[in-house]
């Protein structure tokens, strides 16, 4: 006699696996693309985008799946998370080859801002804005060159008449600290969304397999004619 399974469990298994997954992968995404695009790389940051769309249509088809308990569905997002824990493996170990690299080229490319910065024409604001730093080393360094004035990018709302509103450390060593910290919540969060990856392949699989014997017994439970 075949094994029977309940299918509640494995139901609210997946549906609670989905709901993290969806969570993770809005700090994978956000952070991934800042990372990406901040080193100036525009095929990561489609590549983490991509990556980021394809866990949440697979997320979304496992809600789906758990509120229908549809066994034909089950077999959807089986096929579906296998894909998207495919394409997450190639995104994790491209990511880790690459990540002290990226991180090189983000410190380059804010000293190349810098210098390439004039009275006119504000080259740091992306970093300025996106980091909440100043210039290279603080405010002093256009306090100093640029007859002491600041660009907006460096307070907080533009308002620089407000010593609390200037943004007082550095980018040399504020925006790769935060780009750091960026990089490890997209390297850990694509750890972790692959292992729920997994446990989500098993509560579908339990979950597909119940319904299917409870509509196999439904199947052939005898009509009383009486």
């Amino acid at each position: 006699m075949e094994k029977t399974f309940a299918i509640t469990p494995w139901k609210y298994a997946l549906l609670t696996t989905c709901i993290l997954i969806s969570a993770l992968n809005i700090l994978f995404f956000s952070c991934g693309v800042v990372t990406w695009g901040s080193a100036s790389s525009v095929y990561g940051g489609y590549a983490s985008a991509l990556c980021g769309a394809a866990v949440f249509a697979a997320a979304f088809l496992g809600v789906y799946v758990s509120l229908k308990e549809s066994y034909k569905y089950s077999i959807y997002y089986l096929i579906s998370t296998i894909l998207v824990m495919t394409l997450l493996a190639t995104y994790f170990f491209t990511y880790s080859s690459m990540q002290g690299q990226l991180l090189r080229h983000f410190e380059e490319r804010v000293k190349r801002l810098f210098d390439e910065k004039s009275i006119h024409v504000d080259t740091m604001q992306p970093i300025h804005s996106l980091f909440r730093c100043c210039g290279l080393d603080g405010p002093q360094d256009y306090l100093a060159k640029e007859q002491g004035a600041l660009p907006g990018s460096c307070c907080y709302s533009a308002d620089c008449s407000k010593p609390s509103n200037i943004n007082d450390e550095g980018c040399a060593t504020k925006a790769p600290r935060l780009l750091l910290l960026q990089a490890e919540i997209n390297y850990y969060t694509c750890i972790a969304m692959f292992a729920l990856e997994i446990l989500g392949l098993f509560s579908a699989y339990f979950m597909g397999k119940a319904r299917k014997l409870i509509k196999s017994k439904d199947d052939e439970t005898p009509i009383n004619e009486n």
